[in-house]
C-alpha cells in the first residue's frame, strides 16, 4: 500500500461505520473521487486507498503539482466532510505544530518551531484562536482517548479541556462512561462533585472582579495560576494550570492572577509577577490575594503596584457551580501598571482604593 503523507493525517480517521459505507459505495459504484498523491505518498484519500486494496481495485491515481499541499487538503476536506467547530479545532492545532516530514501524531513533533501559526491555522479552519489554543492544551494534557473522542465528535472542545484538569485514571473513567452513552458535563459534574468530597476543592473569582479587572487593562493575556473551569470566566488567551505549572512559563502582557493561597506557592507566584513586571516581561497586572498586610509575599507584591483596593467586604469566591463560599479572611487587589487612573475609578465600586506613590 502507498505510503500515507504526514499531511493526510492532519484529520481525524472516519468511524469504523463511515469507513464501512465507504468501502459499500465503492463496491457498488466504483471509485468516484481519485487519490492523490504527492511526492510518491498519498495526500488525500487514504481511506479510499485503502478501500480499493481491500476491494481488489486499482485506484485512479491523480499527482497534486501545486505550491501548497497543505491548504489544498483543508480546502477538500472542509468541502468533503462536516466537521464540528471542536473537530476542526483539533485539526487546526495539529496543522500550527506540523513541520514538513513529521507525522503529527510524532513523539518530538512539537520541538520545532510551528511551520503555520496559530492565528494562520486558526483562520484555515474558520475557527477562533481561542479554539486553537484549547485544542493544544487538550493534546499536551489529556490522554490519547480524550483527543480521539473529540476527533470523533463525542466530546466537545469545552469538555475535553475540563476532562484534561482530572488525573489520567480519572480521564479514563469519563471517557468509559461517556462512550457507554453518559453525557459529558454530567460526569464531569459528577467527577467535580468527587474532588470537593476528597477535600479538592477549588474556588474561583467572581466575574464581577474579572470583568473589572479586564475594563482596566482592556484584555487579559495570560493567567498563570488556573484551570479550565476558572478560564470560562476569567478568558484569559493563555492559562496555566497546576499540570503546566505557570512559575516555570513565559508569561504577557496583562496579567490576571489568583495565586493558590498556602505556603510556599502564595510567595513563589507573588516574587514572578512581581520581577515579571519589573523586568518588562508583563505589561501590567490585577493580582488578587488575601489582605496579609504583615508577610513578605503581599510587601514584595505592594513594592510594585501602582494603586491597591481593599474591598469594603469579604470577596465571595464560588466553587465550580457558581455557589459562593465563605472567607475566613478579607482580601486586596494589587494594580501592576501605567494605568492607575482606571483602576482607580472601576475598582473605586468595589472599596477603598489607595494609590502607591
Amino acid at each position: 500500500m502507498t505510503a500515507i503523507h504526514p499531511i493526510a493525517d492532519i484529520f481525524p480517521p472516519m468511524s469504523a461505520e463511515e469507513y464501512a459505507a465507504l468501502v459499500q459505495d465503492i463496491r457498488e459504484r466504483g471509485l468516484l473521487e481519485p487519490v492523490w498523491l504527492y511526492d510518491g505518498q498519498v495526500l488525500d484519500g487514504r481511506h479510499r486507498s485503502r478501500a480499493c486494496q481491500e476491494l481488489g481495485i486499482e485506484p485512479e491515481t491523480r499527482e497534486y503539482e501545486g505550491d501548497d499541499p497543505l491548504g489544498f487538503v483543508v480546502s477538500l476536506n472542509l468541502k468533503r466532510r462536516h466537521l464540528s467547530e471542536s473537530q476542526r479545532a483539533m485539526v487546526a492545532s495539529r496543522i500550527a505544530n506540523l513541520k514538513d516530514g513529521q507525522t503529527a501524531r510524532s513523539a518530538n513533533w512539537r520541538t520545532s518551531e510551528p511551520a503555520v501559526s496559530q492565528p494562520d491555522a486558526a483562520r484555515m479552519l474558520n475557527v477562533s484562536e481561542r479554539s486553537v489554543q484549547r485544542a493544544e492544551k487538550i493534546e499536551r494534557d489529556a490522554i490519547p482517548e480524550v483527543t480521539k473522542a473529540v476527533e470523533r465528535g463525542e466530546v466537545s472542545l469545552h469538555a475535553a479541556v475540563q476532562i484534561a484538569e482530572f488525573p489520567e485514571e480519572v480521564q479514563e473513567e469519563i471517557i468509559e462512561e461517556v462512550q457507554q452513552g453518559a453525557k459529558a458535563p454530567e460526569v464531569i459534574k459528577k467527577h467535580v462533585h468527587v474532588a470537593q468530597n476528597s477535600g479538592e476543592n477549588e474556588w474561583y473569582t467572581p466575574a464581577r472582579i474579572i470583568e473589572l479587572a479586564r475594563e482596566v487593562m482592556g484584555a487579559i493575556d495570560t493567567d498563570p495560576a488556573s484551570s479550565a473551569i476558572a478560564n470560562e470566566t476569567v478568558g484569559a488567551a493563555t492559562f496555566f494550570t497546576a499540570t503546566d505549572n505557570g512559575l516555570e512559563q513565559t508569561w504577557s502582557g496583562n496579567v490576571w492572577m489568583n495565586p493558590p493561597y498556602s505556603q510556599p506557592l502564595i510567595a513563589q507566584f507573588s516574587d514572578a509577577v512581581a520581577r515579571k513586571f519589573q523586568e518588562g516581561e508583563i505589561e501590567q497586572a490585577c493580582v488578587l490575594v488575601n489582605n496579609a498586610t504583615e508577610t513578605s509575599w503581599f510587601h514584595t507584591l505592594a513594592s510594585c503596584a501602582s494603586a491597591v483596593c481593599f474591598p469594603r467586604s469579604r470577596i465571595r469566591f464560588v466553587d465550580p457551580e457558581g455557589k459562593p463560599g465563605a472567607p475566613l479572611q478579607g482580601q486586596a487587589v494589587l494594580y501592576m501598571g501605567k494605568r492607575r487612573e482606571q483602576f482607580c475609578g472601576a475598582f473605586a465600586s468595589l472599596g477603598f482604593v489607595m494609590v502607591v506613590p
